[in-house]
């Protein structure tokens, strides 16, 4: 069984960014696979791969915000890089040779469904109200 699963509950509405935020869930499920067999090798490039397409779809995020002047961009762009600073320094510990696995993993789950269920949901809602159609 998956450890994240997509439900419709976490959708926002905008085909682009749900599209990112599946994938994003099927990197941490391969992640989680590696962990969990101990290859530890591609855990590590994995988790590489996390933080590079974080970095992609946070830009998408902000963009949009951007583009479509959401007032609470500032607030949600601060708790992108919260996650992108923790994710650096598992990734240092991680090149330490530490054993991080279900630390990172149980963090990273915890992290994106709260992100899901409360900011993501909080533009979404935003865009709603206002009819903002996102493209």
């Amino acid at each position: 069984m998956a450890f994240i699963l997509w439900t419709p509950k976490l959708s926002v509405g905008i085909k682009r960014i749900d599209d990112q935020h599946k994938e994003f869930i099927t990197l941490i499920n391969q992640s989680q696979k590696f962990a969990e067999t101990g290859k530890s090798m591609r855990f590590n490039k994995s988790l590489t791969e996390l933080l590079d397409f974080a970095r992609v779809h946070f830009s998408t995020e902000e963009d949009i915000f951007n583009k479509y002047k959401y007032p609470f961009a500032q607030e949600h762009n601060i708790e992108h890089f919260k996650l992108t600073e923790k994710v650096i320094n598992f990734y240092d510990r991680a090149k330490r040779d530490e054993n991080i696995g279900e630390e990172f993993l149980l963090f990273l789950k915890d992290w994106l469904e709260n992100h899901l269920k409360t900011h993501d949901q909080k533009y979404a809602k935003y865009f709603k109200e206002n009819k903002i159609k996102v493209e």
